[in-house]
């Protein structure tokens, strides 16, 4: 290959990958071309970017990125590149982990980037499995707003409270009861 072609296509790697924090690493080894159409229909889908690499030109680009050294290793043999464009790792090793169920033996999960630490494939299975940020973000607001709605429940019963213990103790006055 000469080396303007390899300058331009270092190019090219390092603006797709510039702004990539996080990503999962697959195997793209026995993807045939109907498989290949159907795996990046899917991530396209759902927002996610597959791009097969090559390996020394993308060691060389995430060299000079904080990228440890044991995720420039899982940079080898046929390799794709996958990574959400708003989440990263997360919603890429979701749908991956969506597409394998039906291609089991298809993109085998590397390993992976996040937050600069490298994952391990069983780590990228759990990063998968972990709920999407609009039902987190709603799991969290449920917390919040729990207690205040008991909160507000009691708040709201208690004048009534207040109101039947005074009406109580005018009844048992009236009633010649104890006037302490």
């Amino acid at each position: 290959m000469s080396r303007e072609l390899k300058t331009i296509m270092e190019s090219s790697i390092r603006q797709r990958f510039e702004s990539v924090e996080s990503c999962i690493v697959i195997d793209y080894q026995r993807i045939n071309a109907e498989k290949t159409h159907e795996l990046r229909s899917s991530l396209r889908r759902h927002g996610v970017r597959m791009n097969v690499v090559h390996n020394r030109l993308a060691k060389r680009v995430f060299s000079e990125s904080e990228v440890p050294e044991d995720f420039k290793a899982l940079l080898k043999g046929p390799t794709a590149v996958v990574w959400g464009v708003d989440d990263g790792a997360v919603s890429a090793s979701k749908y991956v982990a969506e597409w394998r169920k039906e291609n089991p033996e298809l993109a085998e999960v590397r390993g992976g980037l996040f937050q600069g630490k490298t994952l391990l494939p069983e780590e990228v299975q759990t990063l998968a499995e972990l709920p999407d940020l609009p039902t987190m973000q709603s799991m969290v607001t449920g917390m919040f707003l729990g207690p205040l709605t008991l909160l507000a429940t009691l708040a709201e019963q208690l004048p009534g409270h207040f109101a039947g213990c005074v009406a109580a103790r005018k009844d048992s006055l009236d009633e010649g009861g104890d006037d302490s």
